[in-house]
């Protein structure tokens, strides 16, 4: 039993779930050889060393460490234990999980409840919308817009009903319990008792995650005057649910994405559903005005280019300046195209077309040239003050430069905006780059790098490696090797748990054994052994070697150190010791005393794999 599941079960779930089309679900992969790479979905980095290994069904980080297989992927992409994970995968699958005679409705997953519920929700106000004359308002509000019925189907778009209780008594009906719809944010507790629905009278936007998992909200007020609360609302920060942790539309868009390798980034829901209609297939929505850095990262998993189209209002240039500087730091290449004023990306393409707004986005402006004619702008530069702070602001966006290529450019056009020697620009940046404090990029989301990893004895990482592709070279390890031959704790777990199954008819896998461990050193041990680039395409006579040098040098190792300890021993007995404790001990320790390179296998050929 795995956790509680059936050990051929959790075989079954492995082998009907492809690593490579998982993975793919979070991120863009491209061919490199015999492996799939993309950048790394657990830490932010400009240069993919997130490797996929469509073989081995496994992945590992070059970056960070992050490391396993279909099982730990979605353990940490979605935030989930074993046997969530497990189950999970199991309905992608379909796959059939027993369960437990006594397990009851209340033991299932927290989490997959609350998507469980998010859906019905959703299903709810998809009904209420377009199936009941309750939705009126808010249907002929969407018409006016010009979203059709198709788009309303696409997006599951739904209305709450103004009844201060009408999808909770609907909730209770279907045996959902209040607690459970307030940790969902679909409900609130009344001051003095009851519940009440969090969404009344609104469009309503469900925002699904980037595998299309309904896990949150937004609505839209329908009413009027001070009552009716803000204009948009969310849900709350739910166990699924973090706004700045999701792109509105990113579930639909993404196969778009990542063909065109470009990604249209805007403000609100309908300025992205009124493109998606239109044609313009590639957009996400920010689910407000400001971009976070993981929104960033997101978008850099999927696409190169990003291009900012967001409201021409003071919100909306305040929303660019903090996401470009988010975008740029992602490694993206950014584009910005300049809304016309008192637009914003719904009414221009309902005003003027697809065909139009297409051109502006082909128009749209490079990172660098765009800020600098924003700074133009903003400030008066025949004054001094305002030359001062033109500079000022100039010198963090240089630093801040893809390459020297694109500083270099854009350093020549700032020194002709400004009247002034391009040469004298030039010092500036490098007098303020030798001053500033330069910080080393770290690991972002939670995995963490273990520098331990070099303590290991080389020769202890090769022949872990080599078990793990070759059932002989496991089984004349399990031979010739004790366990207390190899230092490192974890790879002596790992090499017993190899011996365990190579002493059966099954082929022990990296992937297989994987699910013994739950340790993340000791599971990133074992995709390291599995993925290590100089241990691949080896042949069997060359393996072969490896290895018995490797049996050779870990017994050696071993009897050098215990014969250290013996040589103390002796001199300790020597000095207070009794005569028959000194022959008593010689008689029991001989052999290791006495050898010098012990070990029959090791003849300088690389042993002997038929004895």
């Amino acid at each position: 039993m795995a956790q509680g599941i059936p050990e051929e079960i959790i075989d079954e779930i492995r082998q009907r779930t492809d690593l490579v089309t998982l993975v793919g679900e979070y991120i863009k992969l491209e061919c490199r050889g015999k492996n799939m790479v993309g950048l790394c979905p657990f830490h932010s980095e400009k240069t993919p060393s997130f490797t996929v290994s469509p073989d081995k069904q496994l992945y590992h980080c070059f970056g960070c460490g992050a490391s396993g297989n279909v099982f730990s992927l979605i353990m940490q992409m979605e935030k989930m234990t074993f046997p969530e994970a497990a189950r999970f995968l199991a309905r992608r699958a379909g796959v059939r999980i027993p369960e437990p005679e006594k397990r009851t409705s209340g033991e299932e997953n927290y989490k997959e409840k609350i998507y469980r519920l998010n859906l019905m929700a959703a299903s709810f106000y998809a009904y209420c919308l377009t199936k009941s004359n309750t939705g009126k308002k808010a249907l002929d509000y969407l018409q006016k817009r010009g979203i059709n019925g198709s788009t309303i189907e696409t997006f599951m778009l739904g209305y709450a009903p103004a009844d201060w209780t009408g999808f909770f008594n609907f909730a209770r009906k279907k045996g959902f319990a209040p607690e459970m719809m307030v940790k969902a944010g679909l409900v609130s507790p009344g001051k003095e008792k009851g519940y009440y629905d969090r969404f009344r009278d609104r469009l309503i936007f469900p925002i699904a995650n980037i595998s299309g998992k309904i896990a949150g909200f937004g609505g839209r007020t329908l009413s009027e005057g001070d009552k009716s609360g803000p204009k948009y609302l969310n849900s709350p920060e739910t166990p699924v649910f973090e706004k700045g942790l999701m792109l509105y539309g990113l579930n639909l868009a993404k196969e778009e994405i990542r063909r065109l390798k470009s990604a249209v980034v805007m403000e609100g829901y309908t300025d992205m559903i009124t493109a998606y209609q239109a044609g313009i297939k590639n957009v996400v929505a920010s689910l407000g005005t400001a971009l976070t850095a993981e929104q960033g990262r997101l978008l850099r998993h999927q696409a190169e280019t990003v291009i900012t189209a967001y409201d021409s209002d003071a919100a909306g240039e305040a929303a660019t300046w903090r996401g470009l500087a988010i975008l740029q730091r992602t490694g993206c290449l950014v584009r910005v195209a300049e809304m016309p004023a008192g637009s914003d990306p719904d009414s221009y393409i309902r005003g003027k077309g697809a065909d139009s707004f297409k051109t502006l986005l082909d128009r749209a402006k490079p990172l660098m040239e765009y800020r600098l004619a924003v700074l133009k702008e903003r400030y008066d530069l025949i004054s001094e003050k305002g030359r001062i702070d033109y500079t000022e602001e100039l010198m963090a966006f240089l630093n801040a430069a893809v390459n020297q290529v694109e500083q270099d450019h854009y350093l020549k056009k700032a020194a002709e905006v400004l009247n002034v020697e391009e040469e004298a620009l030039r010092q500036e940046l490098k007098r303020r780059r030798r001053t500033g404090t330069r910080r080393r990029e770290q690991p972002e989301g939670g995995i963490k790098t273990f520098p331990d990893r070099d303590k290991i004895v080389r020769a202890e990482k090769i022949l872990l490696s080599l078990m793990l592709q070759s059932k002989e070279i496991a089984e004349r390890g399990r031979n010739l090797l004790e366990p207390e031959y190899i230092k490192d704790e974890r790879i002596r777990e790992i090499v017993e748990a190899i011996w365990h199954y190579s002493a059966g008819e099954v082929t022990c896998s990296a992937e297989k054994l994987l699910n013994r461990f739950s340790d993340p050193q000791t599971t990133k041990l074992i995709t390291e052994a599995a993925t290590d680039p100089s241990m691949q395409d080896l042949s069997s006579r060359t393996a072969k070697r490896m290895a018995e040098d490797c049996f050779w040098e870990l017994k050696q190792s071993w009897e050098n150190k215990k014969r250290t300890e013996l040589v103390n021993k002796l001199k300790e007995l020597e000095a207070s010791g009794t005569e028959e404790e000194i022959t008593e001990f010689l008689r029991k320790n001989r052999n290791i005393l006495q050898c010098q390179d012990s070990g029959s296998y090791r003849n300088g050929k690389g042993g002997d794999f038929n004895d």
